[in-house]
């Protein structure tokens, strides 16, 4: 093989013994670079090039590529590049074999070197081919959240701006999965062929432990309707400890309802005793004939026993409306948080009226 090179501002002709000598002798070739090389950074790049050379010929193909990697790091050649993505297209790295072959055919050079313009010929031909292998991917995220939510593949992330776009990908196997705030999808995994194509669909979920998103411009909840009177128990709010916090609050009624019942009772019996009294004042008399002073105490036991009967009334009502929250709560704190969060109790009571409020 015969290429051309400069050594001392001279051109001169030189015969290579086989093409693993072509990486060494490009690193001769004078490639205007934003900052000349030092003449340790020309040798090492040599140094590296010719290894990474031998480790390509023996398809060492990630040794190959880290070597052509180093050597371009140091001294910039358009070899480098040709094998790097050589390496790459081994290593089954389509994408970024294209895009290095491509920043390869788009380099401006005005070097007329026959190994820099084999390198730039091969590596269009060689793009050409590498095109029709490329798998097509398009990821999309469904969900609630799903406009904030960042896609990873195979634990990479993806550009946001590329979610929902057709976009190149390797063939081979990859996993996908999106999250965002208190939500995640389900790992998803896809099987894509050479120049085959695929579409994923990532549907996001409320994440384990974490609060769920509400849909965007979703309406607040309803305010709690407010009582005739003071409540004399209410629903705890929804928390981890929801079942607790129900049996507590229906212990609190079941008393409440005692204490009416107890109430109730007392009352009746009050007014039990007004009315004997009163009606003890006629001696079994009918129609009664009575003083005007025992007429007037008479009438003011028969207006003490109403008021006893009215606040008796009041007593057995709250009692039992005591005992009915107090049973739907006992109940309720028994379910499961799902089912129970759904439901809520409010008792009440008022003048002369009492009652129940809320969902069951």
């Amino acid at each position: 093989m015969v290429i051309g090179f400069k050594v001392m501002g001279a051109f001169r002709i030189a015969t290579l013994p086989s093409a693993s000598c072509l990486c060494a002798a490009l690193c001769l070739l004078r490639v205007t670079p934003a900052v000349a090389a030092t003449d340790d950074e020309k040798a090492g790049a040599r140094a590296a090039a010719t290894q990474g050379q031998a480790a390509y010929d023996n398809k060492h193909w990630a040794e190959a590529l880290d070597l052509f990697t180093r050597a371009e790091s140091l001294v910039h050649s358009p070899v480098h590049l040709l094998y790097k993505a050589r390496a790459l297209v081994q290593l089954g790295q389509l994408v970024k074999a294209r895009e290095t072959y491509l920043s390869l055919t788009r380099e401006e050079s005005t070097s007329s070197s026959p190994a820099v313009l084999k390198a730039r010929e091969d590596a269009a031909k060689e793009v050409a081919q590498l095109e029709p292998r490329l798998a097509n991917l398009t990821v999309k995220v469904d969900g609630a959240g799903a406009a904030e939510a960042s896609v990873t593949m195979d634990g990479v992330k993806v550009p946001s701006a590329l979610i929902g776009v057709a976009r190149p990908a390797d063939p081979g196997q990859h996993t996908l999965q999106a999250s965002g705030n208190g939500v995640a999808s389900d790992p998803q995994t896809v099987s894509l062929k050479e120049g085959g194509g695929a579409t994923v669909t990532l549907l996001l979920k409320p994440a384990a432990g974490a609060a769920p998103v509400p849909p965007p411009n979703a309406a607040p909840p309803p305010a709690a309707p407010a009582t005739a009177a003071a409540a004399v128990a209410a629903t705890p709010p929804a928390e981890s400890g929801k079942g607790n916090g129900l049996r507590t609050a229906s212990y609190v009624s079941f008393g409440v309802g005692a204490v009416g019942v107890v109430l109730g009772t007392v009352f009746a019996l009050k007014a039990k005793s007004k009315y004997s009294d009163g009606n003890a004042l006629c001696n079994g008399q009918d129609p009664c004939n009575l003083s005007q002073s025992d007429a007037d105490r008479r009438e003011q036991l028969g207006k003490d026993g109403d008021s006893a009967k009215t606040m008796s009334i009041i007593g057995f009502v709250a009692g039992g409306v005591g005992v009915a929250a107090g049973t739907t709560l006992f109940i309720l704190s028994g379910k499961k948080e799902s089912e129970s969060a759904q439901a809520g109790v409010h008792p009440w009571i008022g003048l002369g009226s009492a009652g129940l409020s809320g969902r069951f």
